[in-house]
């Protein structure tokens, strides 16, 4: 189980919002949330999907101190590193900690 001591990292919890983008369509923005302690850990790296693209894919675990709102969809920023939540689920069932698997974004 994940030590209260590992949760060294504080993240920014954002989500999506679509707002109307004052010529008809729509526009995507991220709302700030919270601020929430976390630990970080790689799990995998995979070769980019294309030759034209030369940034790996980076799969991440973040654990955070629960209770929190994040769900898949969202997404975690931690200074200039941006991690999309594809999932979100809860370790032990004790409702202590929040895991959440994250593709770090690249830039």
């Amino acid at each position: 189980m994940t030590a209260v001591g590992a949760l060294r990292h504080r993240f920014t919890h954002q989500t999506s919002v679509t707002l109307p983008d004052g010529v008809g369509g729509l526009a995507a923005i991220y709302l700030t949330l919270d601020q929430l302690w976390g630990a970080l850990e790689t799990l995998s790296t995979e070769p980019a999907a294309s030759e034209a693209s030369r940034l790996a894919l980076l799969v991440h675990r973040v654990t955070l101190r629960a209770p929190n709102t994040v769900a898949p969809g969202d997404r975690l920023l931690l200074r200039n590193r941006v991690f999309a939540v594809e999932a979100v689920h809860d370790p032990d069932g004790r409702g202590r900690f929040t895991r959440c698997r994250c593709r770090e974004e690249q830039r």
